[in-house]
């Protein structure tokens, strides 16, 4: 009888804490939809930050067709007069004073000098940069491998300011390199050390292109990658609804610490997007066999580079620019 009972209770205690949580969940996802619906850029492109973002997103196309290792020409047109009417929009209403809008008529000019000899005229685009003499052309890093991984025995601000994104991969990662670089990106923190991150590494190039279809940005590289790296985090290891960010707040930390992992051990990598809709997510899911408690977080492309390639610039916002001090300290 006593078992009983026991067992009744637990049952009612385990249906307790379901409702528990379902209500703090309805509350929780309520709340990130109206902040989503108040302020999120592209339902409200009339606001100076989110017309800002709508540039970069729209100058960062443009260099990464700038440092394509199948680089054409006459690529990125429609590209170009969107960036142009973007920041022709930006400077009326906001005027010019930004890094940012300012290295995005750097890019227009760079694609305008490396289509210098071409035939075909640009009206559009030529009109606007003779509206800007000031601003000179973007500067495209082109590095040599060696150079690019030197840094990996410098103190970490030289080391980490040399990372960046590649898109040029020439060679196969070995697998021990790339099993030293999980057990180095391992040493991230995670909430009470739950490490909710699972890795779902990709040998296959068939499965690699299926997988590539389906996340749909790495057209003119992604066939030249090695390795592609899936993270996602467990569901299992969250506990109550106001951790519902948790799992991409703490595989977006593993993924930081992947990046300088990959990079001090030799190996170009590109972070990939994950901002699909639930069809594709499910999709990859059945693809990589992936169980239903993990959510995918990130992809990356991975591959050794060939002896010379570029880089996009990529500036970043200086930190008075992203920093709001709270308080009295100096």
């Amino acid at each position: 009888m006593m078992d009983f009972l026991k067992r009744i209770k637990r049952k009612l205690a385990a249906a307790g804490l379901r409702l528990k949580t379902r209500r703090e969940a309805r509350q929780a996802f309520r709340y990130d939809l109206q902040q989503f619906m108040a302020h999120a850029g592209a339902l409200h492109l009339d606001r100076k930050s989110a017309a800002c973002a709508e540039i970069i997103m729209g100058y960062h196309v443009l260099e990464k067709g700038l440092t394509m290792p199948h680089r054409r020409l006459g690529f990125g047109k429609g590209a170009v007069i969107h960036l142009v009417n973007l920041v022709d929009s930006f400077e009326r209403r906001f005027g010019r004073d930004d890094q940012q809008v300012n290295h995005a008529i750097g890019v227009l000019r760079a694609y305008r000098e490396m289509h210098k000899d071409s035939p075909e005229k640009m009206p559009r685009l030529d009109a606007f940069l003779a509206a800007h003499p000031d601003v000179s052309a973007a500067v495209e890093p082109h590095v040599r491998k060696d150079d690019f991984f030197a840094a990996h025995d410098l103190p970490f601000p030289a080391f980490a300011a040399s990372r960046h994104v590649v898109r040029h991969f020439a060679a196969p990662v070995p697998r021990t390199s790339l099993e030293a670089a999980i057990q180095l990106a391992a040493t991230a923190p995670s909430a009470c050390n739950r490490q909710h991150v699972r890795l779902h590494v990709i040998d296959d190039h068939d499965l690699r292109d299926k997988l590539f279809v389906l996340q749909g940005g790495t057209r003119g590289f992604g066939q030249d990658a090695d390795k592609v790296i899936v993270v996602t985090a467990d569901l299992s290891a969250i506990r109550w609804a106001w951790e519902r960010n948790d799992c991409y707040v703490n595989g977006g930390i593993f993924v930081m610490n992947l990046c300088y992992a990959l990079h001090y051990c030799g190996i170009a990598h590109c972070i990939l997007h994950w901002s699909v809709a639930p069809e594709t997510d499910r999709a990859v899911h059945k693809l990589l066999d992936i169980p239903e408690s993990e959510v995918i977080v990130q992809v990356l492309a991975c591959g050794i580079p060939p002896d010379e390639f570029d880089v996009a610039a990529s500036p970043r916002r200086a930190p008075d620019e992203i920093t709001t001090w709270h308080g009295g300290s100096r």
